[in-house]
């Protein structure tokens, strides 16, 4: 069991840290929902959401940087704040050499989510569309609805959003069309239920990787045609 120091309550909407402050505190999550989200081109996109139980405000400790993301009150939350002096001793009480693995990690994990805000964002025309999409990770297979089709990926809408960086195949044909378009795709930003809403429903953003040429003809093509 962890070593409290206190507690500390917010409200639906309270930012519990910023992205880029300075902070060392790790916190469990005893009620409510946080979202973690991350500035790109000055919008936002949630990296994913999490509840009871879990655990944020780690990376920070383990890699004395600047936050790397914010993290969000999605309700009224409690928060227990585990005691620095008790992680500090539990942390040197492991191996130097196994220290060294952690901190790796962690700073890979800080970089990587650091390189989101170098994603690409859409700058082609889009067409907003509803399509039948099966799309299939292991031995997993889901199935949801386009929301949003660009030449170089697509939105689905979905409630079982997967995590940023799953790797995808789609498959998906497009209407008045019997031809079955193949394409890996990465998952590059998700919206929770908790923060969509009427115009922005739950789902996933999606990159699409390796379509062939004549797959991405056809995709442009008919955005072309219904463009809005």
């Amino acid at each position: 069991m962890f070593l409290m120091a206190g507690k500390e309550n917010f409200k639906v909407g309270d930012i519990i840290f910023k992205e880029g402050s300075h902070g060392v505190g790790v916190y469990i999550i005893r009620s409510g929902m946080v979202e973690i989200s991350k500035m790109i081109e000055d919008k936002k996109m949630v990296v994913e959401t999490i509840g009871p139980g879990e655990i944020l405000g780690e990376m920070s400790f383990l890699d004395p940087a600047p936050r790397s993301a914010t993290a969000t009150a999605l309700e009224d939350t409690v928060l227990e704040l585990v005691d620095k002096d008790y992680l500090d001793s539990q942390f040197n009480q492991i191996t130097s050499d196994f220290r060294e693995v952690i901190c790796t990690l962690v700073k890979r994990l800080r970089k990587t989510t650091g390189m989101l805000g170098s994603i690409p964002r859409r700058t082609e025309e889009r067409t907003s569309m509803k399509i039948r999409i099966s799309f299939k990770r292991a031995n997993d297979f889901f199935r949801a609805y386009i929301g949003n089709l660009g030449a170089g990926g697509l939105f689905i809408k979905t409630t079982q959003s997967l995590a940023v960086g799953t790797l995808l195949n789609l498959e998906f044909n497009l209407p008045d069309s019997d031809h079955v378009i193949k394409t890996k795709g990465k998952v590059v930003w998700t919206r929770s239920n908790e923060t969509s809403d009427e115009k922005k429903p739950p789902g996933m953003g999606i990159q699409f990787i390796d379509i062939n040429s004549q797959d991405s003809t056809r995709v442009k093509n008919y955005i072309t045609k219904f463009k809005f």
